[in-house]
């Protein structure tokens, strides 16, 4: 078993590459392995080295080490090649996509990774590439976009990052006019209209540096969670951010007038106005979008002590 090591040196506020590269090699080494440690030079690159490991068709463990944009790259390289396995050391500034699994430590752990299982989750699929946590259209989106900049600003976190980002983004533009579709499992579908903040399809529960927008999605089960949430008046905004944060918005009250919660397979979007479209921090803008599922197509490490997502006990 090959073990391939991807590294985003410029992931995170400081470079560890060297601390990083010296204990992995260190872990190995009482297994009697040599671990192939490649560093990304620029975007995208890492889905170029995540594939052609991949493509060698051997049993191979590729640890993409950086953030959720690392993560992303890693994925987008080895999905669908039964031979490979990804596994995440969260290194970058938000880190959501492991936060579906349990706590960041765990992750962090050279040895809970090696003595980690493999398992089958899914993907979505959209118009510029596959992605593996949430994508969404609309303020979310565009928050996320601004958040780019903002996170490599010194002293500031992810999490940070995305709060100034919000508060930027509500002095502007706040919804735009969309035409949703579901598509659902049993071959149905249905549609909504309306001018809506945002609208969200989870694969994982976590983004934004902590907010938990899909929090009944579970990553195995070849569907997704689809959250749309109105346009509502400034006034109720405060009160409603913290709550959306803490994942609470798919049961609390305040959130009754606003909310359109579906689960199914496909979703697709026509904006009147151009949008922002999110791909797990991936930023482009459109008319129309669309997220499929991809059920089981990426084999993941989950590394000792972490555990797949269950479907809340309150889920609708």
């Amino acid at each position: 078993m090959r073990n391939v090591y991807i590294i985003n040196p410029k992931a995170g506020k400081h470079d560890h590459t060297v601390q990083f590269m010296e204990r992995i090699r260190a872990v190995h080494a009482t297994h009697e392995e040599e671990p192939e440690i490649y560093l990304t030079q620029r975007a995208g690159h890492g889905e170029e080295l995540a594939r052609a490991a991949a493509e060698k068709d051997d049993a191979v463990r590729i640890w993409a080490v950086g953030g959720d944009g690392t993560v992303l790259e890693v994925v987008r390289g080895a999905e669908f090649h039964k031979n490979a396995a990804v596994g995440v050391y969260p290194c970058g500034s938000g880190n959501d996509f492991v936060r579906s699994f349990g706590k960041r430590e765990v992750f962090l752990n050279p040895e809970n990774q090696l003595a980690g299982k493999t398992v089958s989750i899914d993907m979505i699929r959209t118009q510029h590439g596959d992605a593996v946590n949430i994508c969404s259209v609309g303020f979310d989106a565009k928050v996320a976009a601004e958040m780019n900049y903002y996170k490599h600003l010194p002293f500031v976190s992810g999490e940070l990052a995305y709060t100034i980002s919000l508060a930027k983004c509500f002095l502007g533009h706040l919804a735009d006019k969309m035409t949703v579709m579901f598509y659902y499992a049993d071959g149905t579908k249905e549609t909504v209209t309306g001018e809506f903040l945002f609208t969200l399809a989870g694969n994982g529960r976590w983004y934004g540096g902590g907010y938990c927008g899909a929090p009944n999605s579970v990553i195995d089960d070849g569907l997704l969670d689809f959250v749309l949430i109105r346009k509502p008046a400034y006034s109720r905004i405060p009160g409603l951010v913290p709550k959306y944060k803490r994942g609470e918005h798919l049961s609390n009250p305040a959130f009754s007038d606003l909310l359109v919660y579906r689960r199914g397979v496909k979703i697709e979007i026509q904006s009147e106005n151009e949008v922002v479209s999110n791909m797990d921090g991936l930023c482009i803008k459109v008319k129309s979008e669309e997220y499929n599922i991809l059920p089981h197509a990426l084999n993941f490490i989950l590394p000792r002590g972490a555990a797949l997502p269950k479907e809340p006990k309150n889920a609708r």
